[in-house]
């Protein structure tokens, strides 16, 4: 049965997108093939969910996969682009395991939690706050690849001035994503201390 899983089209579209990553990496210094596998990795995201629901394969391993191939992929793009990229992908890494020992109501926001982290969380992030924190955490490695290759100005033809208002706007996107990674990060650690605490009384 776990063998079949594996085999779930939702999971194959996972593994495409595995070996379009690798792809963009190899390509890294040619911005429009890049641009090309990424984005089609990128968009293909969005199309494993929704055959997981038509196909109703639905898996744990799916949606664990899922978010797997997403850290993978921006992880590798971060690193490329900054000598911070290694932090910021720590931190995406570390929230991974916080959020995911909680189990599948991780994403639920709890009446405890600071009020950023609920507006943000609420209804599944399809908030203001939420879809701004998510744009922020997905297209700001992308852009900032764009920026450094020069594609936003001399490709899409954009002022230097709208260069700069939308890298400000996804560092502000991104930084919202960080309050509720610094939340869960610190959630977790506080269990394992107190685990510690139970352990030595």
């Amino acid at each position: 049965m776990m063998g079949y899983v594996l085999l779930y089209v939702p999971n194959i579209i996972g593994y495409a997108r595995l070996c379009l990553l690798a792809l963009s990496i190899s390509t890294f210094d040619t911005p429009v093939m890049f641009l090309i596998f990424y984005s089609v990795s990128a968009i293909l995201d969005g199309f494993d969910g929704y055959a997981a629901r038509k196909l109703n394969q639905m898996s744990a391993f799916g949606a664990w996969f899922d978010v797997i191939v997403d850290l993978i992929s921006r992880g590798a793009l971060w690193c490329f682009i900054s000598k911070w990229g290694y932090f910021v992908m720590v931190i995406e890494w570390m929230t991974f395991v916080a959020t995911h020992s909680r189990g599948p109501s991780w994403r639920i926001p709890e009446k405890d939690f600071p009020v950023i982290c609920r507006k943000v969380m609420e209804n599944g992030f399809k908030t203001p706050l939420g879809t701004y924190a998510i744009t922020g955490l997905h297209v700001l490695p992308i852009w900032l690849y764009g920026c450094m290759k020069d594609v936003i100005v001399i490709s899409l033809g954009l002022s230097p001035w709208i260069q700069h208002f939308g890298t400000l706007f996804l560092i502000g996107g991104r930084l919202l994503s960080l309050r509720v990674e610094i939340f869960f990060i610190s959630k977790y650690i506080a269990v394992l201390l107190s685990e510690d605490d139970d352990k030595i009384s």
